[in-house]
Order: C-alpha cells, then structure tokens, then sequence
C-alpha cells in the first residue's frame, strides 16, 4: 500500500491531519501499551500542548522515537511498569491514524522485511554479473538490470521499467496515446507490457484515454467529468453527467459543469463570490442576536420570555437589551414605569429578535454587491417569526398587561394597582418579601385586584411607601 512508508509517515503534513481532539486518548493510550514504563504525563507532553490539547507534534513517528531513546536512556520511566490499558475510545472511520498506528506497531518488522529484501535483491545482482546475465536499457543504458525488470517491445528491444515510465508520461501530457518504441526501430509498446510496467495511477488515466478515443472513433457523443476527465456517452435530451469513475462518481451538470444543482437553473447556483455575499449577511445577523459577556467574552442568547438582567457562568451580571454591565435592578423600569431612557425589565423576545435580525440584514446587504446575493437569509423572517408566535405560549406577564382594559397605558395602570395594594390598610405580608420576590408576585397581585372594585381618584404616588393607619388615604 505504501512503497516507501518512513517518508509517508514522517511527513509533518499527514500529522496535521491526523491528530485533532477526538483522536486524543485513543493516541494516548496506544502509546502508554506500547512504552509501559513511561510516564502518561510525558507521552502527553510530547502530543498535545495546554489544558485544550491542541495538537504539538508533527509526526506520530518522531514521537515514537522521542519515546524509544528516552526508554532506552532511561528517562521519565517508572519504578513499575504500568498494566496494560483498555482502548475504550473508538477512533471511528479515521483510516488514516489507523493506518499510522498500525505501521508504528509493526515498524521493526516492517524494516527488517525491508531489509532483507534490499540484502536478497542486491545478491541477485551480483550473481547475475557474475554469470554474465545482467541485461542493460536501451535508453539509459544501465546494465546491472535483472531479467524480471526489464521490458520489451514488439521487436524485443529492452528497456527499463524506469525509462518506459518517463515516456509514457511524457506522451500522456502531450495528448498522445501512441508508445513508439524508445530505439525508433518503429514497433510500439503491446498493451499488456504497458500494464507490468505502469503504476496503477499512470495506466488508470492511460486507460481513460484509450476509452475516450474508442468512443470518438465510433462517432458517439461523449463528455467527460470536469473533476476528473472520466469520459462518457451522453444524451442530449439529459443535461445532467453521471461519472461512472469509482473514486469520483459525481453528478455534474453538462451547462455549467457544477454539481448538480436541480431544481436550480445555472444562473440561481452560487459560486465562490456569491457564497461570501451570503456568508456575510448570515454572520451579521448572527451578531446581531447574539451577545457577549464583558468578562469572559463567551457568546450567548436567550431564546425565552423572562427577566433581562442574566448573569453569566461566570458570574458577570449584564443587561440583555444593551449588553451592558450592571448591579442590580436600577438599570431598568418595571411595570407602568414611564422613564423611557432605562431598559425594560421584561421584553417581547419575539419582536425583539425580529427587529435585530431584520435591521443587521438590511445593513448588511448594502455592504455587498446585489447581483452577487442570490440566495437572501432574510426573506423569510417574517414568516418565520409569525409561526413562532403562533406556537408560543404568552409569558404571564404579557397576559396581566392584556387583562387590564382602561383608556390609560396598561403599564402604567398596573402600576397604580400595584401601588394602591401597597397602601391599603395594614402591612402587607408582600411588603415585607425580597425585592426579587415582589417583582415576581406582581403578576399575582394584579390579578387578585382586578377581581375587586377599583378605588377612584386616589393619588398614586411615584413609589410604594408605607401608612399608618392615620396616614391611609381615605376614599371620598
């Protein structure tokens, strides 16, 4: 599978690739079965750097070999070697690590292999020279080559397997797919040399070419994939190309040569250009509803009704509305509070979301070239929100609001009720409730009130306080 698998497995680019998170204890323990005496904390020091273990190393094999020389040195090793350790992370259908473990497993017998046949096939050489059975290349004019590695043409000219290569590259590129003879002596290369002497991934498109240009000859309609030139027969009553290639097996369209793209006419299909314009009014709309704690910098969203001071994991206390840091309860105004310039205590979250939404889109698409956004993100909120209405409970404190039917704002009113409750008679059991606790009985209260006939023309001062029995207000 691999010809030369120390230069695949110690390429720094594969270990980019190989390595992430999800990989991070399976890598671990593999390396703890296989170096029993070596400390756990130093296997993970050389694979992974800081509590988020992010990738360090850039080759599982330069680990491997850290870990060997400081085994042999005698270095972070134990008093005790450790039990083996049981594989309860599943790596998945990652066949590249796989792959890698494997080879790192079997390394010492997959070299000794490899060097027993280096040893043999140098011995064979030797003998054939020796025995004046050494063939030499017609082109390069080797001439220590074995009988098995040389290749002939038609009129038994010998060649190298290297030299044919080479040559049929070099045709390949040119758009030929004819393979004269390397000593002009004007016969060709038979099919099946051609086969012992390429690589699979050379005869593989030599082998498309040959299909291509059969097809052509026949007078048949063909077309070719544009992502990896796999020819077919097409018809015109179809605009869609099916690749039959098995390591592509895509479906293209003929127009446009994309991915098919049905029900979408060509001109509907995003290309790199239109794709950012998208992007872009997405990610700004995305930040629109979003906000960010002061200290943490975390991100995040409230998706229900309820009170607007929210306080992080962190411990960070801020306002919803502005995203603001604040204390306590004098940032906003609660019921009937007329001082418009504070944030309100309770919010339509709704209407909230689809006022931010729709202005973020709407600045966002003048940032962008018009004829680039294809596909707008906000033409549907309306219909979006709508149906989120329709199958939203109402919060308990929009229904208090509804309930209370007077030619005055409803805030305002609740207001007065909840004030006038304060006032009457004796001292409440509520008067003497948290303040956290009152904001969230005011619901109650007003129901409790509406069910009573209201008291007329009483003064409703700006802040509930408390009366004496000589200081009650009397009705007239």
């Amino acid at each position: 599978m691999f010809p030369n698998p120390e230069e695949t497995f110690r390429n720094p680019e594969r270990g980019e690739d190989v390595l992430d998170l999800t990989t991070a204890d399976y890598v671990v323990r593999f390396f703890m079965n296989k170096y029993p005496s070596i400390y756990k904390s130093h296997i993970s020091f050389l694979l992974y750097q800081g509590p988020t273990r992010q990738p360090k190393c850039k080759s599982l094999l330069k680990v491997d070999e850290e870990l060997q020389q400081a085994e042999q040195n005698g270095e972070q090793v134990m008093n005790c070697r450790r039990k083996p350790t049981t594989m309860r992370v599943d790596p998945g259908e990652d066949i590249r690590l796989l792959q890698e473990l494997a080879y790192l497993e079997h390394r010492t017998d997959i070299l000794d292999c490899k060097l027993k046949k280096q040893q043999e096939e140098t011995d064979r050489r030797k003998i054939a020279k020796e025995n004046g059975l050494s063939v030499s290349c017609q082109c390069c004019f080797a001439d220590d080559l074995l009988p098995e590695e040389v290749y002939s043409c038609t009129n038994d000219c010998c060649f190298c397997g290297e030299c044919i290569r080479k040559s049929c590259e070099l045709k390949l590129g040119e758009g030929d797919i004819q393979f004269p003879c390397l000593a002009d002596c004007g016969s060709q290369f038979a099919w099946k040399t051609l086969q012992a002497a390429l690589p699979p991934t050379l005869l593989s498109k030599l082998s498309q070419r040959y299909t291509e240009s059969e097809i052509r000859a026949a007078g048949l309609k063909v077309d070719s994939c544009p992502f990896c030139n796999f020819p077919n027969t097409i018809d015109e009553r179809y605009t869609l190309f099916q690749c039959f290639n098995p390591e592509c097996m895509k479906e293209t369209c003929r127009l446009c040569k994309e991915l098919n793209h049905l029900p979408l006419r060509c001109d509907e299909v995003e290309k790199d250009e239109d794709v950012k314009a998208r992007v872009h009014v997405e990610n700004k709309m995305t930040e629109a509803i979003l906000r960010t704690c002061h200290r943490c910098q975390r991100k995040f969203i409230k998706e229900e009704d309820g009170c607007n001071k929210i306080t992080c994991i962190c411990g960070a206390v801020s306002c919803y509305v502005c995203n603001k840091p604040v204390t306590g309860y004098d940032h906003f105004i609660g019921f009937g509070d007329s001082r418009s310039e504070q944030c309100p205590l309770y919010v339509d979250m709704i209407a909230l979301q689809q006022r931010e939404l729709t202005a973020a889109a709407d600045e966002a698409k003048k940032q962008v070239d018009p004829n680039r956004l294809k596909t707008d993100p906000s033409i549907d909120l309306d219909k979006y929100f709508g149906h989120k209405r329709q199958n939203t409970t109402q919060p308990t404190w929009m229904q208090v609001l509804q309930e209370v039917n007077h030619p005055i704002e409803p805030q305002r009113e609740l207001n007065g009720i909840l004030n006038v409750q304060r006032t009457r008679g004796t001292k409440t059991r509520r008067m003497m409730l948290p303040a956290q606790q009152q904001r969230d009985d005011e619901p109650r209260v007003a129901r409790e009130y509406l069910e009573v006939p209201p008291v007329l023309n009483i003064r409703i001062p700006r802040r509930a306080t408390r009366h004496t029995n000589q200081d009650q207000p009397q009705a007239p």
